[in-house]
């Protein structure tokens, strides 16, 4: 699981391509070489490192720590740019940056710099149209109910989510994701006539987590 900086994404599928970020191991070493992640650029990685996709059964172990007790993750973040592009990252990330001096690469990093609202695309549109056609890999689906809520403002996200309620599979794999995903738009006062009370426990399990403090 070590991948060279800014090549194609090629860890697990995923529906649009991507690029990584920061898949470290002893073969490439820390990439880049050794040095301080400016504070500012630290606070922005911190910030869009908010939200896990693609976790899995099980754990990967850094290869940079003491063999006796290395730090564990188990995965993924996805970082969306202005310009079209889709970065990926194992949860390590945070962990390499702060701990082995790890930086990532000056692309990714100005990606993030530009990142404020992102316009609809077709980025949007395909994870929609995967959200909402229950012939779509299963996983991929799950994969759209994290994601489509970078593009929070649109009223398309809220519709998606809410339908993804009536499939019953969905929401007893991915419950608790529907519930995050909602819980991020209420929190920016996007939430239409929901009625929190009729959803189902675990959408409102996930829900409760976005609202904890």
């Amino acid at each position: 699981m070590e991948y060279l900086d800014l090549s194609l994404y090629e860890y697990r599928k995923f529906p649009l391509p991507m690029r990584s970020v920061g898949w470290l191991g002893r073969q490439f070493g820390v990439q880049g070489g050794v040095r301080n992640l400016a504070t500012a650029d630290m606070q922005l990685l911190v910030e869009a490192s908010q939200r896990l996709g693609s976790v899995t059964l099980g754990t990967h172990e850094c290869e940079f720590c003491p063999t006796s007790s290395p730090f564990e993750g188990n995965g993924e973040y996805r970082y969306y740019d202005r310009n079209g592009d889709v970065y990926a990252a194992p949860m390590m990330i945070l962990h390499y940056v702060g701990q082995h001096g790890y930086c990532p690469p000056a692309e990714f990093l100005e990606s993030l710099r530009r990142v404020d609202r992102l316009d609809w695309d077709w980025r949007a549109e395909r994870l929609l149209s995967i959200l909402v056609d229950e012939s779509e890999d299963f996983d991929f689906r799950c994969e759209a109910i994290i994601d489509l809520v970078k593009w929070r403002e649109d009223s398309r996200v809220l519709e998606a989510l809410i339908y993804s309620i009536q499939d019953e599979e969905l929401v007893d794999v991915a419950g608790d994701e529907i519930g995050r995903s909602l819980g991020i738009l209420m929190s920016h006062g996007i939430g239409g006539n929901l009625r929190v009370d009729s959803l189902p426990e675990m959408v409102k399990f996930g829900l409760d987590q976005v609202a904890r403090p």
